[in-house]
Formats: structure tokens, C-alpha cells, sequence
């Protein structure tokens, strides 16, 4: 209970001591504050006027929207510091300020003109308006302190200027209608005198600023809005700038392969307030050198066609029954443009983004486009256009070394760089030429550095209610272009301003642009007569690519996806038009290829990759129709039941063109099953063919044939496996049938050798030896011989016939290995039954012995050749000469 008290007390005391301390701090702020509040207000100036900014970065509060800042020597990203052209006090001050129109005195006049509107954004009533206009004393020095006045306000404050006397006499003029919130704006035109004395020798740029003052809401007089921009002064002894000016005609690609538009809004870029009809109505012959991409040509061809044009939609495709007039005016203003002398370039076909192509390795790719560019563009345009030479237009300026060096090795005899990329050494002060020689493995090539300041500025107008107005974007234009002149007045350096090619600007800013270039100090030039490679160049470093910049390029894995499909699309070439060398010069190829290369268009950088995704897919579409619209149809299976055999297989064209196709044949075993290597046939559109192979098996088996799609150079039509057939064989092979027949014949010769011993007189001989020798005689033509008591049949007619022996026969065995002929004596067999057996003596049977019981001898059923019977066949009984019930079979 004791804490509590005593914390209590202690804030009691502490609250009690800290209210002078906070006494003591009120009255300082008090005395602090106005002094901070007259600070922030602004500095005081000459004749006691304070401007009161709220923004200091910028007078109209608007930032740039290209870059500004040169990459280094290391090639770093090109930074992105912010354009500001000043026009106003921006949304923070009563009182916006906006300039619409700057006139600066002629050469030898002192009269400037300045015109513009004023809003504001309070409630409060303004009274008491006046406007004042202000020049500063001296003329700026370079560039870069014109650049620095332009992005930074508070610099431009910090000048020393001096008021004008306006046409009034007085260095004020009041605004009798103040401007009312909600309400349109105000508009105000201020035109004052400059003196003789600030007249420059030859050309000065000086910061011009406008001042607002008043009342708001009843409280005293005040600067309430300024607007800050730029005069030049001339006094037209100078030299002028030559500046060629590039502008690019270009959209992107809406070409397909099968003749249709990928949309229609094309139509509506070449209507009468089109950006692409604004653009050439824009371009004067004698000022202007146009950049035209050929495939816009021939996409506004198709729409000029009398009977009309189709483009794709989702659902079907659209019918334009009638020609587009915005196309038929866009065409015959360009040849209007051309025969009045102006001069054409061709950018890259499709406008291929050439420096992802080379960085991909798709030279080819890079070589049909810039090319074909100028082929293309030439056939398109009347006859007598004043084309300039080979020039190539990178988008926005941008290629590094590499790809300069393939430009080069295809002719390309100029290219239009980003001076950004041409740093100037850090000792040169001024702006140097545009043309520079730079060298590449195949020569020089002249390179024209485009003034990428002037390319901001000219596009930084959008006519933007918080943007800068038209006559501030023109008189910093103007600005740069005297600061360039002001720098060496004696030496006139040629300068390139190269336009975007998706330049949208606002109706009427193009002609003030482009009209903005002929003046006291600058002239319009051709391009043609900066690429003469006698004309002085500067020097420069090397050239350096920012790292941002290949960022924005299209990526590899996209080109590869591409160029796989331009591969196939190549392969059609010998089937569709097998009499041309080159496929893409093919009637039905070439829009394929052609949308290809648009596919690689730097229009779908970024964001927009996927309109490119879609035309490939419609032409790798296409390319699919056709490859998969030419069929091989055959069994899965074919019987052959001799040697040689038909395969029958059907062709089939299912597409709409007459195509010419290679059919190949192949076989896992070529060793026993032969067909022909290769089949071309010429098929016409919509059409079946019968056609049989010939085949050879060389033994029974089962054996693959794969037969594939290929064109005349050998291309494979298709990535599906070939087609197979299974062909079985019944046949014998040649090895099998070789032994066969060899197994076969050596049996023949055994038995003509069987034969042959047999029938040859030398075996007589032997057996007449053999008698001689003791044993089996010979056969007499007395009569038959008799071996051991048995006779031996004799020739017909013999005693042997007459007088068979007496004795019982018994089945006797076949003495020799044949099976038919009389029986013979074995001699060999005889000679080896041992000294008890005597042959028996020529002549007559002298009968049986008389003492038959004790006769040891043979057995009168004895076959000398094959011993008893017992001995032949000792499966049988010598009683009943029959095989016993127990031992007989019934099988062999």
C-alpha cells in the first residue's frame, strides 16, 4: 500500500517542476517558426519577390520516361535519371503554370513570346493576379549545366535573372480573370523585350522562368506559381547544325503463314488519326528519312486489295469484303514520299531483334532479315525511291561489338548506334560529329551515333494534364539543339536524331518536332550524306552494350523454339517444290518462313513474348498438317512362302498440295532379309497410291521392315516412329538347304562307291586269289561249287539245278550288306571259321555221308557266309524256325 502512495507523489512533484519547461518551449518555437517558415519559402530575389516551390525535383513534377545518363566504359546498365522539362510549379503551389508556346526572337529581334494556360487546385478565391517575365543574365556554357537546369529546379532558382518590360511598359502584366478550381484553365500570353546589350556574338541558350503572384484568400501578396524553360538567341552569323532525322514506320507483325491478318487493328494504325498516318503526313521528303519495316508493306497490300481480306479471330476467321481506305491512302502517300525524292531505309525483315539473334547463334536467321529487308522493301516501293545504301536500324540503337562485326560480313555498309554506347573521351567538351568508323574482321564500317537527349526530349510529350505543355518540351528541344551549335560555333558537327519505332505522339506534336530542326542554328540533313565514308568522323573508344540492354533482348530458349519449328518448316521445301534449290524461295514455304522470322520480331520483347509464341504455333501448326497429312498405311504383318515376295503398303496425301516423297526401307537383319533402299513417288493432292516392295528372305524367321517419310535431301518428314511390318518367312534358309544337299549327295556317292567296288573287275580278281589261296571257290561252268557240303547255286541249266542236295532247308542270312542278288560266299568270313572247316571240291554233291549219327561235321543248314542258324537269327528256334511267343514284338 505504500508504493502506490509514494509513485503518486512523486508524479505530483514532477508535473509541478515541468510546466516551466514547457512554458519555455512554447515561446521558443514561437520565435523559431517564422524564421523556418521564410526559409522554406523560398530565397529572397531581386525586387523582393519569393518564389514558393513545393517540389524540388522537378518543376512540373513529371518524371521522364526514357533514359538520360551514357553507360560507362564497362558497359553498366544506361541509368535512368529522370527527363524534366520544366513547365510549371506542380501540384503543390495555388497556381500551375503551363506552357504552350515559347517564340524566340528571329536573328537581329529582341521580342519573345510566351504563351500558356493557368489552373489551380485551392478553394480559396485568388485575387490581385500578376505575371512577370524573367531571362537570365548569362547564356548557359555546355550541355550538361542545360541538362542539370532542366532536371533541378532549385539550380534553376539559384540563377541570377533579370524581369523583361513586357508590351505594357511595365515589368508586370495583370491577370484580370483568375483561374477557379474545377473550371477550365486560364489562358495567358506574355511578350516582352530583350535588350541590344544581351544580344550573344553568334548563339546563346538561356534559362527564361515565368512568375505568378497574388493573393489567396485575402492574405497578402505572394509568388503563387513559376514555370521554368529555355530561350535561344541567335544572331544568325553562325554555322548551322546538320541533323538527319530517322523515323521509323513500323508495327508489329501481323502476317500469318496461310494469308490471313493476326487482327484487324492494323487498320486503325493507318485510319486518318492512325499513329502511323500521323507519322507520314509528318515526314517532309526534304527533312525526314523513313525506316520502314517491309512486312507492314506487305500486310497494307493484302488490305488494299480490291476484293478484299480475312484476318483471325478465335471463332473463325473475319471477311473484309472491300479494301481498307486507310491502307490504299497509307500506300499512296508513301509513294508520294518517295517519288518527290525522300529517302527510304529498310529495316531488318519482320524487325528481327538482330542482336538476340546473333547472341543465339541464328546467323541464318539474321542474314535472311536484313537481306530480305531491303529485297523486299525495293519490290514494295515505286520505282526511283532514293533508298540509302545498306543501312541498319538495331532497336533503339543498341548492338554490341559482335553483332557490328556480322552486320558488317553481310554488306551492311552503315548502322545506327546510341551514342551512349560511343562514350567521347572525358577531354572532349563538346558534342563531336555522329559518324564514326568503326572497325570490324571484314573492313570498316560507318557508324552514326543518334543523339539520344534529342530522342527524350522529342518523345517526352504526351499531352498529360500534369505533364509539361508542348511549348516547354519544344524550347528545351530547340535549347539542345543551340547548345550544340553554341559549343563551336565555326565547326559544324552532322548530328542523327533516330525517333522509337512504337512512337505514338499526340496529334500535330510531330510536325512541331520535326519543324522544330530547320531553324537559325540547325538545318536538316539527309542520311545519305553522313554514310560517305570521306565525310570527317570523331574519334571514340570502344564500343560498350549495356548490361540492362541485353536483358530486354528475347531469349535463347525462345529462338531455339523457334528456329525447331523454322527446321521443319525448311524440310517441306523438297516435298513441296522439289525443282527449287532453295526452300524458302518455295511458293508454299516461304510465308511460313517469312512469319517465322516475324516471330523473332523485337516487338515481343517482354510482356508481349506471347503474341510471338502464338504465330509460330500457328505456322508450326501448319507445318504439322502437312508432315502428318502424308501416311504410309500397311498390315502389321505379311506371310511370305518362298523366297521372294511382295509387301504391299498404301501412300496417302491428305493434304492440299502435290508433294513429292522418298520412301525408305530398312531391316534389324539386312543379311536375310533384302528389300530396296529407297522409293520416291510423286503424289498428287488428295490421293492414294498402292505400291509393293519387293523383298528377298533368305531363311524362315519373322524379320521388322521400318519404312520412313523423307524429302529429297534426306530429312525426315516426321518424329513419329517409322512404320513397321513384320514379315514371316516359311523359307528354308541357304546354309540350312546346303547341308541338306551336301548330306544328301555324300550318301549318293557312298553307295556309287558301294556300287562301283562291287561291279569292278579287280574284285573278281581278288576272289579267284582267294581260291588259289583255300578259300570259297569260285562258281564253274560245270556246274555250281559247294562250300562245306552245301551247294551253291549254279547257272541255269547246271547239274546244281538238276541235282539239288538233299538236306532240309533252313532260312539262310543274305551274305553280303545288299538286299537283293543271289548269295554269295564270304571268303574273308569263311577263311577265319578256323582249320576244322574244309571248302569243298569242285563238281557234283557226293550225297550224304554214310554214318550221319557220327558225322562231327557242319550242319547240313550251315551258311558258310553267316555261320548256323542259330549263329544268323538267334532269336529263332532250330526246330520250328519261328521266333518264340515270349521274345516277339509288335514294333520294328
Amino acid at each position: 500500500m505504500s508504493a502506490p502512495h509514494r509513485h503518486g507523489r512523486l508524479r505530483g512533484v514532477s508535473g509541478g517542476r515541468r510546466w516551466p519547461v514547457r512554458l519555455a518551449t512554447v515561446v521558443l518555437l514561437a520565435l523559431v517558426i517564422p524564421v523556418a517558415g521564410g526559409s522554406a519559402a523560398g530565397a529572397t530575389i531581386r525586387g523582393g519577390l519569393v518564389e514558393r516551390i513545393a517540389r524540388s525535383d522537378s518543376s512540373t513534377g513529371t518524371p521522364r520516361s526514357s533514359t538520360a545518363s551514357s553507360t560507362d566504359e564497362q558497359g553498366n546498365p544506361l541509368s535512368s535519371s529522370p527527363v524534366t522539362v520544366a513547365s510549371s510549379t506542380g501540384s503543390g503551389n495555388p497556381v500551375t503554370v503551363s506552357l504552350t508556346e515559347i517564340q524566340a526572337p528571329a536573328a537581329g529581334s529582341s521580342v519573345v513570346s510566351v504563351q500558356g494556360t493557368l489552373a489551380t487546385s485551392v478553394t480559396q478565391p485568388l485575387t490581385d493576379l500578376r505575371m512577370s517575365l524573367e531571362i537570365g543574365s548569362v547564356p548557359l556554357r555546355s550541355r550538361a549545366q542545360l541538362e542539370t537546369l532542366a532536371n533541378n529546379t532549385a539550380a534553376a532558382r539559384s540563377l541570377t535573372n533579370r524581369p523583361l518590360t513586357l508590351a505594357s511598359g511595365e515589368s508586370t502584366q495583370q491577370l484580370p480573370d483568375p483561374p477557379v478550381r474545377g473550371a477550365n484553365p486560364v489562358p495567358f500570353m506574355l511578350t516582352g523585350a530583350l535588350s541590344a546589350s544581351a544580344l550573344p556574338r553568334s548563339v546563346g541558350v538561356y534559362p527564361l522562368r515565368v512568375w505568378v503572384s497574388g493573393s489567396v484568400g485575402g492574405k497578402p501578396a505572394e509568388p503563387i506559381g513559376a514555370a521554368y524553360t529555355f530561350l535561344v538567341r541567335s544572331s544568325g552569323q553562325q554555322q548551322r547544325t546538320p541533323v538527319a532525322v530517322v523515323l521509323p514506320l513500323a508495327d508489329r507483325p501481323h502476317l500469318r503463314s496461310d494469308g490471313l491478318l493476326t487482327d484487324n487493328t492494323l487498320a486503325t494504325e493507318v485510319g486518318p488519326a492512325g499513329r502511323l498516318s500521323r507519322l507520314l503526313d509528318a515526314a517532309q521528303p526534304d527533312a525526314v528519312t523513313l525506316a520502314v519495316d517491309p512486312t507492314l508493306v506487305q500486310a497494307l497490300k493484302i488490305m488494299a486489295r480490291p476484293e478484299g481480306y480475312s484476318w483471325a479471330r478465335p471463332g473463325g476467321a473475319v471477311r473484309q469484303p472491300t479494301a481498307d481506305p486507310g491502307a490504299v491512302r497509307f500506300l499512296s502517300d508513301l509513294a508520294r514520299f518517295a517519288a518527290a525524292g525522300g529517302q527510304v531505309i529498310a529495316l531488318p525483315y519482320g524487325d528481327a531483334d538482330l542482336t538476340a539473334l546473333v547472341h543465339a547463334q541464328k546467323l541464318d536467321t539474321v542474314k535472311y532479315a536484313v537481306n530480305t529487308g531491303q529485297v523486299v522493301l525495293t519490290g514494295l516501293l515505286p520505282r526511283g525511291t532514293a533508298q540509302v545504301g545498306s543501312v541498319a536500324y538495331p532497336a533503339d540503337g543498341l548492338a554490341d561489338t559482335t553483332t557490328v562485326d556480322v552486320l558488317r560480313q553481310l554488306t551492311v555498309q552503315t548502322v545506327l548506334l546510341d551514342d551512349r554506347l560511343l562514350p567521347a573521351s572525358p577531354a572532349v567538351n563538346y558534342t563531336p560529329s555522329a559518324a564514326v568508323d568503326l572497325p570490324t574482321s571484314a573492313g570498316p564500317i560507318r557508324a552514326l551515333r543518334a543523339d539520344h537527349r534529342l530522342t527524350e526530349i522529342a518523345t517526352s510529350y504526351r499531352q498529360a494534364a500534369d505533364g509539361p505543355g508542348a511549348g516547354t518540351v519544344l524550347s528545351r528541344f530547340r535549347a539542345e539543339l543551340g547548345m550544340i551549335a553554341a559549343e563551336l560555333p565555326d565547326q559544324p558537327r552532322a548530328q542523327v536524331l533516330a525517333l522509337p519505332r512504337d512512337w505514338n505522339p499526340p496529334p500535330g506534336w510531330a510536325e512541331q518536332v520535326l519543324g522544330a530542326v530547320d531553324s537559325d542554328y540547325s538545318t536538316s540533313a539527309p542520311l545519305g550524306g553522313l554514310t560517305s565514308q570521306y565525310l570527317p568522323t570523331a574519334p571514340r573508344g570502344t564500343l560498350v552494350y549495356p548490361a540492362d540492354a541485353q536483358a530486354r533482348e528475347l531469349p535463347s530458349s525462345y529462338l531455339d523454339a523457334v528456329t525447331s519449328v523454322r527446321d521443319e518448316a525448311l524440310a517441306l521445301g523438297p516435298v513441296l517444290c522439289p525443282r527449287l534449290k532453295a526452300a524458302v524461295t518455295c511458293q508454299d514455304v516461304s510465308p511460313m518462313y517469312n512469319a517465322l522470322v516475324t516471330a523473332t520480331s523485337v516487338a515481343w520483347r517482354g510482356a508481349s513474348m506471347v503474341d510471338g509464341v502464338s504465330l509460330s504455333q500457328q505456322v508450326d501448326g501448319a507445318v504439322s498438317a502437312i508432315r502428318n497429312g502424308i501416311q504410309v498405311v500397311a498390315s502389321r504383318s505379311v506371310n511370305l512362302t518362298s523366297k521372294h515376295g511382295l509387301v504391299p503398303i498404301t501412300l496417302e496425301n491428305n493434304t492440299d498440295f502435290e508433294v513429292t516423297v522418298v520412301l525408305a526401307f530398312s531391316s534389324t537383319n539386312h543379311s536375310r532379309l533384302r528389300s530396296p533402299v529407297r522409293q520416291t513417288r510423286i503424289l498428287p493432292r488428295g490421293q492414294k497410291a498402292q505400291i509393293e516392295i519387293e523383298v528377298d528372305a533368305e531363311g524362315a524367321g519373322t524379320f521388322p521392315l521400318e519404312i520412313r517419310r523423307l524429302n529429297l535431301s534426306g530429312q525426315a518428314l516426321s518424329t513419329d516412329p517409322p512404320t513397321r511390318v513384320l514379315v514371316r518367312s516359311t523359307v528354308y534358309g541357304a546354309i540350312a538347304t546346303a547341308i541338306t544337299i551336301g548330306a544328301v549327295s555324300v550318301l549318293l556317292l557312298a553307295v556309287v562307291v558301294r556300287l562301283a567296288r562291287r561291279l569292278r573287275p579287280g574284285a573278281r580278281r581278288t576272289a579267284k586269289a582267294a581260291k588259289a589261296a583255300g578259300g570259297a571257290p569260285e562258281p564253274s561252268a560245270a556246274g555250281a561249287a559247294t562250300v562245306g557240303g552245301a551247294a551253291l547255286p549254279g547257272p541255269p541249266g547246271s547239274l546244281a539245278d538238276a541235282d539239288p542236295p538233299p538236306v532240309r532247308r533252313a532260312p539262310a542270312a543274305v551274305a553280303s550288306g545288299w538286299s537283293t542278288g543271289a548269295p554269295t560266299a564270304d571268303l574273308s568270313y569263311a577263311a577265319r571259321r578256323g582249320k576244322g572247316v574244309t571248302p569243298a571240291a569242285h563238281g557234283p554233291d557226293p550225297g550224304p555221308s554214310p554214318d550221319l549219327g557220327q558225322h562231327r561235321g557242319p550242319d547240313p543248314r550251315q551258311d558258310l557266309g553267316q555261320g548256323t542258324a542259330q549263329d544268323a537269327d538267334p532269336g529263332r528256334e532250330a526246330a520250328t524256325d519261328q521266333v518264340p511267343i515270349r521274345r516277339r514284338r509288335s514294333g520294328p
